[in-house]
């Protein structure tokens, strides 16, 4: 295994200033499994070696999969290896400002994958330290908006669950609750101009076979893509730059948990997230 350290640079000008980048280490895993290895241990202490803590603003520890299974059990797997370096991270070093998250599967294919073996590359963890302090800018939100102010702090990749926005049952259309929601994300990418996102919908209540085979039945990948679409053509309407948004549906593809025998897990499958693209 080899460890990706980021170096310090010198910016030179009329003198000389260091700037720290972001450092970063990738843990691989076997395939199906999430525990932290002798070999992740030790590749973990020579990463945090030298490093000194007062200085570190943040952690991220971000896990993946390959795309070899369905989505729920990706899904499941690839956070169950962000807690376990989470879990092993912070019994051994004294960090204040950690977080983790699993984001499922890697998108782009390689080359080298296969359908019975799927990436090896993809099945990781990322560790992710950062230096610098994230500028704060002042959003005017509401109570009920306040949870989006974790967009500006995601990583490249990460998803925020869009949490109050619902649409007519079997149609694309928008709730009228749903204003707030749409202004609140406003409001965020008025405030972050560098932000890029895609929208994706998703829709609940398909069947053992839609998302077991990845392909959306033709019924619910045009619901779901009309429903990001629609909030494309909001957050447009109010002035965000159609360079800075995408949107893409994934019918019944990706849900969350299945089978879905509670209307909680129905409510949780049919959602809207934001995926930051740039920030």
């Amino acid at each position: 295994m080899k460890l990706n350290l980021l170096p310090f640079f010198l910016i030179a000008t009329f003198g000389f200033s260091q700037t720290k980048k972001p450092d970063s280490l990738k843990l691989f895993f076997d395939n199906a499994k999430h525990s932290i290895t002798d070999v992740h241990k030790s590749q973990i202490a020579a990463f945090f070696k030298g490093i000194k803590v007062e200085e570190v603003r943040q952690i991220r520890i971000k896990g993946y999969t390959d795309f070899v299974g369905n989505h729920v059990y990706n899904n499941k797997l690839s956070k169950k290896r962000a807690k376990a370096a989470y879990t092993y991270v912070t019994s051994n070093y004294q960090f204040t400002a950690i977080a983790q998250q699993g984001l499922g599967e890697l998108d782009d294919q390689s080359p080298e994958a296969s359908f019975e073996e799927g990436n090896s590359k993809h099945r990781k963890v990322d560790v992710i330290l950062s230096y610098e302090k994230p500028k704060d800018v002042y959003v005017s939100l509401t109570r009920k908006q306040r949870y989006l102010k974790q967009l500006p702090k995601l990583s490249v990749g990460e998803k925020l669950r869009v949490q109050h926005t619902n649409f007519y049952i079997s149609t694309p259309n928008i709730t009228k609750a749903s204003e707030e929601d749409i202004e609140g994300i406003v409001k965020i990418l008025k405030g972050y101009p560098k932000i890029s996102v895609l929208i994706e919908g998703h829709v609940c209540c398909g069947d053992k076979k839609e998302y077991e085979s990845n392909v959306a039945s033709e019924a619910n990948l045009t619901l779901s893509t009309e429903r990001a679409k629609n909030i494309y053509l909001e957050l447009i309407k109010y002035g965000i730059k159609k360079s800075r948004l995408s949107y893409k549906g994934f019918g019944f593809t990706r849900p969350l948990d299945f089978p879905e025998s509670t209307v909680k897990i129905q409510q949780e499958n049919r959602r809207v997230e934001l995926k930051v693209l740039k920030n």
